[in-house]
């Protein structure tokens, strides 16, 4: 039975459950304000545990139906919620009280929180539940937040199953320094790789924070934006249970433009001369022999399912309360050999001793499997589509056993294999067909066996104290501790040398990082006047250890260990540390919720920097006011919220990424390393010392307004930055007798700037229909002030493909930059224009754009860059009684890469796709494609990231589960995926990690891939 058909018997049997639904009938009533009992339009009615309810009109009327026993709940912002036993009442009347409390949303801000509407930064909050993030089908947490939030930039960099996308918030500001988020679990600050090990259903919000102002209370590690997780909590009452699992399908996205068959190539040739060569012509007869005309997309894309078992365990009671969970996932990914396992577990628990003492602790570990594709797509996809897999029958007599003697039916074929072939049976012609002498393609993904193994544990331990009313002294012990082991077998099968080549590498790596934290905090309310103020104190410890070694001179895959090497290389052992220590204070302040200001500053200091500079002062202020508060719009129908806000902050960036862990940790000190001088061990000078190296410092202005119109029926936000990274850590020319091109120095100016928009509209509310939709966009500029004596620096990723980038000022950091494409040359001078399949030519000519008559490095400009203008999303929700459809289209515009796989895949270097000497016309004017703008390619696309169908069962149907409600789904990921005309690769959004002054180089790119899933939820 094919997944349609199951599909289709799953939402008929439920269709029928649905019938069994016990007698209904119409409710009616009227919802009013206690204080002028004048009614209150909007007011929510919902049937708890059930997704059934509606909203009353602009009278505050409701009806619904409902059934003898079930519970309704009114509610309304502002007010205290009511609850209501059904038992045969025709006509409910309510009146609601407004509730201080209730006012507004609490939000997580960075040691404390905050009411939603009191914030003056630029923060967006998800609550996973109401966005369905944990129906979403995906190994990794951050995969989700696809669209989500305005400015905020997730992308599928890698199609390796448990890899983790690239994460920005507000562009790239650093040249040497990471540009990834600050990452809090809790309160805990954790490394990025973390987001790999938590589950979704683990999870209760995400708080994104964009804006220096309201990063600034973690100083130097808030340039970038900060990412809040808070995990879920206990509760008090009865212990809830809960069991979420989902299973899926997925599939690679394949690229057309680099799909090639000998068919084809026949075809095409014909029609071109009207004739076949006799090379074309043996691959047709191989073809047709052995039944094998395809791509090696086929085979090395092979999909797989993904899979993933969720249970969770909440309650507690007055005093102590608790939420335990553990969670499974294994994704198999969608490349030969991948594989990814996760294995996690989480501890919550805060108990309240007594009026003035609370503890609580959080205890997370994880372990994860992955199995890598250890390959590159790039070069085993180049490979022609005539090579079968293995030798069979067929095949093996194509096989030149004059220079191969050996082979045999079930050994891995290979190109060579085929060659001098008597194409006419007269030994007149030995034809020739290979075009390289690489191993088969999937050997050498089969024959290596490349595993990453983690054991990580995060924990925290804290006591509040609450000293005198209002005022409280909280004291954090914490940390995480994480185990990475990691082997690489490159068998004797895996390489066209045999087992000269085969090796094996092991390494191991311990990192313990702690922390000790203590804060303040003082809550004062007097007058119209509230008053929050956090004052507090922090110090952290990294710490890492590990070594490594390579293995060779094996003769056999039978012992895959070091011990079974003759030769030992590369023998390693390293031991580094890094202290941190923060002075942090933050005053909130409102006056009647209605002008709001913020004040922070963070001093911190790292030993990465030298003696006078190892300390950095990061401020900031922001300042709100509601107009909607005032008198003149009080009373306004049409608009129910106005928020003004502007924030102006400084952050800053300790984190350098050299490439050397050594140069990143400790580049104000001198540091020497071994070496072998006329075969003598030596030492070797590793760097220019900098001790007046300093913070990367980020000054932000952020201008916001927060709205709502109709009652709230339509509310939003739109934001305005721009982003000044100065003081950046880059590598600036030295004189060549120091013995270095470059010493790390502060120079640099980055500048992002740009606008948001987030508008969520409810456009129907009745009591069986709801349909809301929420639009994101977001634009960002990213633009090159200041590059010192570097300003017009030319680098490029691979000295034998030097492509080049640009780094200049007033445009974008990593411009492309070379010769733009004049045409193509004419096929008839092309030494093989069909030679191999799907090759093209790897000239072209060139334009001479100051018209002087030559080409040359005067003629090259700037191609493009790799940011996107615009980045959007737009996500629809429906629920008719008790089913329920959303959808999420998602987008980015205007971004460019600079694929090199074209050179690849084209297989432009192979001989019969260069141009004749002899005959070619105004070669003066040819440059290789990789050095122009040819493979500068669009990468905008369009995608259905997310469409999810669910129905939940009638509560008396679920209970006959044992459940207090059961939830049924079918999810897919990336169903439809549309890319630029001119992108040839297999994912734009793919980026190889290079430089952030080389960035957007790709190499075909890790396959996107679409997943379709069915899921269930249940409560107990």
């Amino acid at each position: 039975m094919n997944l349609k058909t199951k599909l289709t018997c799953i939402v008929m049997l439920l269709l029928c459950i649905s019938m069994y639904a016990q007698e209904s009938y119409l409710l009616k009533g009227k919802v009013v304000d206690k204080a002028d009992n004048q009614p209150i339009p909007g007011a929510n009615v919902q049937v708890v545990k059930t997704s059934k309810g509606t909203t009353t009109d602009f009278d505050g009327n409701y009806q619904i139906s409902v059934t003898k026993g079930y519970v309704l709940q009114f509610s309304y912002v502002g007010y205290a919620s009511q609850t209501v036993i059904i038992d045969a009442q025709k006509t409910i009347n309510i009146t609601l009280v407004e509730d201080a409390n209730a006012l507004d949303e609490v939000v997580v801000i960075g040691y404390g929180t905050q009411k939603k509407s009191n914030l003056t930064g630029a923060m967006s909050t998800l609550n996973v539940e109401k966005k369905g993030l944990d129906k979403i089908a995906v190994s990794r947490l951050d995969d989700a937040l696809v669209g989500q939030v305005a400015g905020l930039n997730v992308a599928a960099t890698e199609g390796e199953a448990g890899s983790d996308p690239t994460i920005r918030i507000r562009g790239v500001g650093s040249l040497n320094g990471d540009s990834a988020p600050l990452i809090v679990i809790d309160g805990l600050v954790v490394d990025s790789d973390f987001l790999g090990n938590l589950d979704m259903n683990e999870v209760q919000t995400f708080d994104i924070l964009k804006d220096a102002a309201s990063t600034s209370i973690y100083g130097s590690r808030g340039a970038n934006g900060v990412i809040q997780i808070t995990t879920k909590q206990g509760k008090d009452g009865k212990t809830s249970f809960s069991y979420n699992s989902f299973f899926g399908f997925k599939e690679a996205r394949q690229s057309d433009d680099y799909y090639f068959t000998v068919a084809e190539t026949v075809a095409a040739e014909r029609a071109a001369t009207g004739t076949l060569s006799n090379r074309t012509a043996y691959k047709q007869l191989l073809t047709q022999t052995t039944g094998i005309d395809r791509d090696w997309q086929d085979e090395i894309f092979e999909g797989g399912t993904i899979t993933t078992h969720s249970f969770n365990a909440r309650g507690g009671n007055k005093n102590t309360k608790f939420s335990a969970s553990l969670g499974y996932n294994h994704d198999e990914g969608v490349l030969l050999t991948d594989d990814y396992k996760r294995y996690n577990a989480r501890l919550k628990l805060d108990t309240k001793l007594s009026d003035k003492i609370k503890l609580g602790v959080n205890f997370a570990p994880s372990y994860t499997r992955r199995r890598r594709f250890d390959g590159s797509t790039h070069d085993i996809l180049r490979q022609t589509p005539w090579l079968p897999l293995y030798h069979d029958a067929n095949s093996i007599q194509f096989v030149d056993t004059a220079t191969y003697p050996n082979v045999q039916i079930g050994d891995y074929a290979i190109q060579r294999h085929f060659d001098n072939y008597d194409l006419f049976g007269d030994g007149s012609v030995l034809q020739d067909i290979s075009n390289t002498s690489n191993t088969n393609p999937a050997a050498k993904v089969l024959e290596r066996d490349r595993n990453d193994y983690k054991f990580k544990l995060a924990g925290l331990f804290y006591g509040e104290y609450k000293i005198i009313d209002g005022l409280r002294f909280r004291a954090t012990l914490g940390g995480d501790y994480q185990n990475t082991f990691r082997n690489r077998w490159q068998g004797v099968l895996s390489n066209r040398n045999g087992a000269s080549a085969a090796s094996y590498f092991e390494s191991n790596e311990n990192r313990i990082h702690t922390l000790s934290e203590g804060y303040f905090t003082y809550d004062k309310a007097f007058g119209g006047h509230a008053f929050n103020v956090v004052l507090g104190a922090s110090a952290e410890k990294w710490e890492w250890q590990g070594d490594s070694a390579l293995g060779s001179g094996y003769t056999s895959d039978l012992v895959q260990t070091l011990s079974a090497a003759t030769v030992l290389n590369e023998i390693t052992s390293y031991k580094y540390e890094e202290g941190f220590s923060s002075f942090f204070a933050r005053v909130n302040y409102s006056y009647e919720d209605k002008y709001l200001a913020s004040l922070s500053f963070r001093r911190d200091g790292s030993s990465i920097f030298g003696v006078d500079n190892k300390y950095g002062n990061f401020p900031s202020a922001s300042v709100g006011w509601v107009v909607s508060q005032e008198d003149f719009l009080r009373e306004s129908e049409l608009l129910s919220s106005l928020k003004l806000r502007a924030s102006f902050g400084v952050t800053g960036n300790k984190d350098i990424d050299t490439g050397s862990n050594l140069t990143d940790l400790y580049p104000s000190i001198s540091l020497l390393g071994t070496d072998n001088y006329n075969s003598q061990a030596a030492f070797v000078a590793l760097n220019i010392a900098n001790p007046e190296l300093q913070w990367e410092r980020l000054i932000e202005f952020n201008p916001g307004i927060d709205f709502g119109f109709f009652n709230n029926k339509i509310t939003g936000s739109v934001d305005y930055y721009t982003r000044t990274s100065d003081q950046l850590l880059l590598f600036n020319p030295v004189a060549s007798s120091t013995g270095f091109s470059a010493a790390l120095e502060n120079l640099g100016e980055v500048r992002n700037s740009g606008i948001e928009l987030e508008v969520t509209s409810r456009n129907v509310a009745t009591e069986d229909f709801r349909w809301g939709t929420t639009l994101i966009a977001s634009h960002n500029k990213n633009e090159l002030l200041d590059f010192a004596d570097s300003n017009g620096q030319i680098q490029n990723v691979d000295s034998k493909r030097a492509a080049e980038w640009i780094n200049l000022v007033g445009n974008p950091i990593s411009s492309y930059y070379g010769w733009v494409v004049d045409r193509d040359i004419p096929l008839e001078f092309i030494n093989d224009p069909y030679h191999p399949a799907g090759g093209q030519a790897q000239d072209v000519y060139v334009r001479d754009l100051n018209g002087d008559g030559l080409i040359d490095d005067d003629d090259k400009t700037i191609l493009g860059n790799p940011y996107p203008d615009l980045v959007w999303s737009i996500t629809n929700n429906f629920r008719y009684k008790d089913f329920d459809l959303s959808f999420m289209f998602q987008g980015s515009h205007g971004a460019e890469i600079r694929n090199m796989g074209d050179q690849y895949l084209f297989n432009h270097f192979n001989s019969g796709q260069d141009f004749n000497t002899a005959t070619t016309p105004n070669q003066g004017f040819i440059k290789e494609k990789i050095f122009t703008d040819a493979i500068i390619q669009d990468a905008s696309y369009i995608a259905l990231r997310n469409l999810t169908i669910g129905y939940n069962l009638p509560e008396d149907i679920a209970n006959r589960f044992g459940a207090s409600s059961f939830r049924l789904y079918a999810t897919g990921q990336n169903l439809l995926y549309f890319t630029a005309s001119d992108y040839t690769g297999f994912n734009p959004e793919s980026i190889n990690d290079t430089s952030a002054t080389t960035y957007g180089y790709q190499l075909a790119g890790s396959p996107i891939f679409s997943t379709i899933s069915l899921g269930l939820n249940l409560q107990f």
